[in-house]
């Protein structure tokens, strides 16, 4: 784990351009991840729960929030194409970023993140960094901000991803 909080970069024009071009557009896509995948593939993405509950942020996630707070909810999922998980996402929600205006992401279930995230158009990107972990892949993380409180969701695209794009 070490490594990965290490090889995190934030994600600029000559970042973006290092990656290989198959790469380029999901790492940089500014809206619903699950919506691109949706398009790409031409088929319903679908949502596997692995953990959704209170516990504390990892440090290097803290950083990037500019403000302390102790617990927080953390959401992992699979987006699955027919069955086959093709990236996995982690969502971190500061306690304050998920109540009052914001409590409906309390009881998405099931439900892809980015249609609570995505509602009402494009969600302010505050942050976006990239990495390459050679065993995992390519991944993403967004510091979002929905409705003034800030979200963090960090995704790996998986290979099976390019499996399933239609060309």
């Amino acid at each position: 784990m070490k490594k990965l909080r290490r090889s995190w970069i934030d994600l600029d024009h000559a970042v973006l351009h290092s990656a290989p071009l198959i790469w380029q557009d999901w790492l940089s896509y500014p809206l619903s991840l699950t919506q691109y995948i949706e398009k790409r593939t031409q088929k319903s993405v679908s949502i596997q729960v692995l953990t959704d509950k209170n516990q504390l942020v990892l440090n290097d996630e803290q950083d990037l929030f500019r403000r302390s707070f102790r617990h927080c909810r953390v959401r992992e999922v699979y987006l699955c194409i027919d069955d086959t998980p093709v990236v996995f996402a982690r969502s971190v929600l500061p306690t304050t970023s998920s109540t009052g205006i914001n409590r409906d992401l309390l009881q998405i279930g099931n439900k892809p993140l980015g249609e609570v995230l995505f509602k009402n158009g494009q969600a302010p990107i505050l942050l976006r960094q990239v990495t390459e972990i050679p065993s995992i892949g390519f991944g993403r993380r967004s510091l979002y901000q929905l409705r003034g409180h800030p979200i963090l969701i960090t995704e790996f695209f998986m290979p099976a991803l390019l499996d399933k794009i239609i060309t």
